[in-house]
C-alpha cells in the first residue's frame, strides 16, 4: 500500500513546484527521507505522510484520511487511486466504487455513467480549462468511461438516473451522428438489469424546476452507513455527509423521478427524442 500513497505523494510534490529539499525543509524532514518515501524504500508514518498532505495543499481532512485509510490498509487500493487522479476525485470514485445504489441527476448534461467516449471527450473539453492538451481531455474522458465498469460488474449497484430532454437535445456534440449515438447508448442503457433511466418532463408540464448543482447521491449496504450527497461543482466533487443535506437532496431526487416519465415510457421518449435530432439534419 505504501508504493501507492508514495506515488501520490510525489505527484502532489510536483504538482506543487517543490523539490525534495524544500518539502523536506518546510516538513522539518530530512531530505533523504522524503527521497526513500517517494521511491517506496520505507513506508512514511502517518504523521509525516500528514505532515506532507497538508504542505502540499491538501488542507481537505477527508481526503487526507482517504490516502491514511490506504497507507494503514483499512481498505484496498483501486485504480482510482492512480497519482494521475486527482485527490478530491479519487475519494469520489472510491466511494462510488463501493455503493450499493446510485442516484444522479445533472440538469445540463448527462450523467457520466452514460455518457458515450464522444460525450465524454466533449463534456472534458466543455468543464475543464482553455490550456488543456489532448492529451488530457483522452485521459479525463477515460476516467470517465472506466467509472462505468461499474455497470457490467457482478453484484454491482442499482443505478437510477433522471435525464434532462436539454442534455439531449443540446449536447455538447457537433457532429449530429454522435448526438443521435448518446440517445441509442442510453436507450441500452436503460435495458440493463439494475439500471432505471427516465426522462424529465418539461418544466411547463411540472412545474417543478430543479436550480441546484449536479449531484450524485451514494448509498451503502447495511445500515449502519449511512448515504453521502455528491457535489459536482465548478473546482470538483464535494462530498458531503451532513444527514440533513443528504435527506434533502435525496427528497429533491424523489421529486424529480416522480415529476419524469416513468421508467416504462423511456424507450418510447428515447425513440421521440432521436427522431427530432434526425430531423434537424435532414
Amino acid at each position: 500500500m505504501h508504493t501507492i500513497v508514495a506515488a501520490r505523494l510525489a505527484a502532489l510534490r510536483h504538482a506543487r513546484g517543490l523539490s525534495m529539499k524544500t518539502a523536506a525543509d518546510a516538513a522539518g524532514l530530512n531530505t533523504s527521507t522524503v527521497y526513500r518515501v517517494e521511491h517506496g524504500h520505507v513506508a512514511p508514518r502517518e504523521s509525516t505522510t500528514d505532515t506532507l498532505l497538508e504542505l502540499y495543499g491538501v488542507h481537505d481532512a477527508a481526503q487526507r484520511r482517504h490516502v491514511l485509510a490506504l497507507l494503514r490498509g483499512e481498505r484496498g487500493p483501486g485504480w482510482f487511486d492512480a497519482p494521475e487522479i486527482p485527490l478530491w476525485l479519487s475519494r469520489f470514485l472510491a466511494l462510488e466504487d463501493e455503493a450499493a445504489r446510485v442516484d444522479a441527476y445533472a440538469p445540463m448534461f448527462v450523467p457520466a455513467l452514460l455518457q458515450t467516449p464522444a460525450y465524454a471527450e466533449a463534456t472534458v473539453r466543455a468543464c475543464g480549462h482553455p490550456g488543456m492538451t489532448p492529451q488530457q481531455v483522452e485521459a479525463g474522458a477515460g476516467t470517465i468511461l472506466r467509472r462505468q465498469e461499474l455497470l457490467d460488474r457482478d453484484g454491482g449497484p442499482l443505478v437510477r438516473a433522471v435525464v434532462d430532454r436539454r442534455a439531449l437535445l443540446d449536447p455538447p456534440l457537433a457532429c449530429p451522428a454522435d448526438r443521435v449515438a448518446q440517445v441509442d447508448a442510453i436507450a441500452a442503457a436503460a435495458g440493463r438489469p439494475g439500471v432505471a433511466v427516465q426522462v424529465a418532463r418539461p418544466c411547463t408540464e411540472t412545474g417543478h424546476l430543479y436550480h441546484g448543482p449536479p449531484f450524485t447521491l451514494l448509498g451503502f449496504a447495511g445500515r449502519d452507513r449511512p448515504g453521502v450527497l455528491v457535489l459536482h461543482l465548478l473546482h470538483g466533487s464535494t462530498v458531503v455527509d451532513d444527514p440533513g443535506t443528504v435527506e434533502a437532496h435525496e427528497e429533491a431526487f424523489a421529486r424529480l423521478s416522480r415529476s419524469a416519465h416513468d421508467v416504462a415510457e423511456t424507450p418510447a421518449v428515447l425513440d421521440g427524442i432521436r427522431a427530432e435530432l434526425t430531423a434537424l439534419t435532414t
